[in-house]
């Protein structure tokens, strides 16, 4: 474990704002509501592309794929990062989302550093 130094500090502070700046609060919210539902086949018979609530979700997934390629090389502090984030709390929400989307476009990669990063968020604290 490498001590977080300011500049990660500050680092962390730039991806939070622009967190609001792509809409997180929003999205997160509706991610933790009721509404929201983690089966991918079912999620878009109710909220087809286009719609506000499938904005929400591939918020989420973007935000996260970014950090979590950030991390992938190296650029994120993991003791700061995993001390503010519960990612992998995140990724048990959506991981029903994110793999039903994977087959459906065919894309095995996809957002496949959120899916690494929720793990390394586990492993960190195992």
């Amino acid at each position: 474990m490498t001590k977080p130094t300011y500049q990660d500090a500050m680092l962390l502070l730039q991806i939070i704002q622009w967190g609001t700046t792509i809409g997180m609060r929003e999205a997160s919210g509706y991610i933790w509501s009721d509404h929201f539902i983690p089966d991918y086949a079912e999620f878009v018979k109710k909220y087809p592309r286009g719609s506000e609530e499938y904005l929400h979700a591939s918020t989420i997934c973007a935000y996260w794929e970014t950090l979590g390629t950030f991390h992938k090389h190296g650029l994120l502090n993991d003791e700061l990062l995993f001390d503010w984030a519960g990612v992998s709390y995140t990724w048990g929400r959506v991981k029903g989302y994110v793999l039903g989307k994977r087959q459906e476009e065919g894309q095995p990669r996809l957002y496949e550093n959120f899916e690494a990063l929720a793990e390394a968020n586990v492993a960190y604290y195992a």
